[in-house]
């Protein structure tokens, strides 16, 4: 019979460790590029996103984490010929494809959205990129690792962020302007 395992064992582990993993999984223990320092200790990292798990880890995004997803997850499930006329890019009008046959096949539209997450951080990554200002750094998922993440730097994180929200915040209105036209 295997003995049960108690929660407090774990009481008397190393908490320093804890922190060591922690830093490094924020950013992958990225250098930022613009610095050379590590991730947590500067300030010019835009998002780390996991490319496996399709999450924010660290970075200015992460604060606007739920308005840059409901924005995005809108002009997901939005009609990709209104996406089109507003502008907002071969990518996004893909995913808005993607999503709209899976809604087509019987899917809910927060199903279909969630169906092509992966897709959608790809756009997101795509945006931030666009302009220049963002450079773009990624690791590998290591053997005893089991996700791959991108970061994404620039000299003006917040400023980026706020840009990125103000042009998603564009294309949802001409978007929905153009769905009360009909």
């Amino acid at each position: 019979m295997s003995a049960a395992q108690n929660p407090d064992d774990d009481l008397f582990d190393d908490p320093e460790e804890e922190e060591d993993d922690d830093e490094e999984g924020s950013a992958a223990g990225a250098r930022c590029p613009i610095c050379e320092m590590l991730a947590g200790e500067c300030d010019h990292l835009v998002a780390s996103i996991d490319l496996t798990y399709s999450e924010f880890i660290a970075g200015a995004l992460f604060a606007q984490e739920r308005v840059i997803l409901d924005l995005l997850e809108h002009l997901a499930a939005s009609d990709p010929d209104a996406l089109k006329v507003a502008g907002a890019g071969p990518a996004l009008e893909h995913v808005a494809t993607l999503v709209k046959d899976e809604i087509e096949e019987g899917a809910s539209p927060g199903d279909a959205v969630s169906i092509h997450y992966p897709q959608l951080m790809a756009v997101l990554s795509h945006m931030l990129q666009e302009d220049g200002q963002v450079t773009l750094t990624g690791t590998d998922a290591e053997a005893d690792d089991d996700s791959a993440v991108e970061n994404l730097w620039a000299q003006e994180p917040e400023l980026i962020v706020e840009q990125l929200i103000e042009r998603l915040q564009g294309f949802a209105d001409e978007v929905d302007e153009a769905g009360h036209e009909e």
